[in-house]
């Protein structure tokens, strides 16, 4: 073989070694990029999980770490800012507690908006939103139920105690037990009349007869009375 011929297979071998070489030089650092970048990925991935924490909506009350809240704030104000921020509809409902009875109104469903201008509107209640957007309102009213001015009766029970009746007491079901009568100073100031008047119950519709039946006998509680009038 002559010089020239040799030096001319010389080349294509080493043309052929070098393309060999680039081959598995590209390969590899494409290998090493698309490492890097799952890598990359993994931990974005990861990261975003470990960033949200997903709490039970029962779990905590509506108004917690809320910065516009005094931490010495009543329920009240509590609520008013909690709907401020509330996003859709809750659910209201108003607890009215009376001198005799009480009774639960659900008014359905409004915008935070229209349940914050209504609890404004009201100073005297008090409420509380539960984080389900239930909206509960507490009204106390110093007169008697719209039910119990229809059935409520002021009597005596077989132990001398004054006592509100839902219903003439014969049928002994006592609502609110007051104080202790003194049946001997009863019996010496009353006249028969009124004494069986009271043992049969005396007839209430309003707040005053309610306090007016409480005036009168209130004289009359029992120096060892461990009960007073509310």
């Amino acid at each position: 073989m002559s010089r020239f011929r040799i030096l001319k297979e010389l080349k294509k071998s080493l043309k052929r070694k070098r393309r060999h070489v680039w081959s598995l030089g590209a390969g590899f650092t494409l290998f090493l990029l698309a490492a890097l970048l799952g890598s990359w990925l993994a931990d974005r991935v990861v990261t975003g999980i470990s960033s949200e924490v997903i709490l039970p909506i029962e779990s905590v009350p509506a108004w917690v770490d809320n910065p516009n809240v005094a931490p010495n704030a009543s329920s009240r104000e509590k609520t008013l800012n909690a709907l401020r921020g509330w996003k859709g509809q809750v659910e209201l409902i108003l607890h009215r507690t009376y001198l005799c009875g009480e009774e639960t109104r659900h008014l359905g469903k409004h915008s935070a908006t229209e349940a914050e201008n209504l609890l404004k509107s009201h100073r005297e209640w008090e409420a509380s939103l539960d984080t389900l957007g239930k909206l509960q309102m507490e009204e106390s009213i110093d007169d008697l139920s719209p039910q119990c001015s229809k059935t409520a009766y002021i009597g005596m029970d077989k132990d001398a105690n004054l006592i509100l009746f839902d219903g003439p007491p014969k049928k002994e079901k006592v609502i609110r037990t007051f104080f202790q009568l003194d049946i001997e100073m009863l019996e010496s100031r009353l006249n028969e009349e009124r004494l069986r008047e009271l043992t049969k119950g005396i007839r209430v519709t309003d707040k005053d007869e309610y306090n007016s039946v409480l005036s009168t006998f209130n004289e009359f509680a029992s120096l060892n009375s461990l009960k007073s009038v509310p």
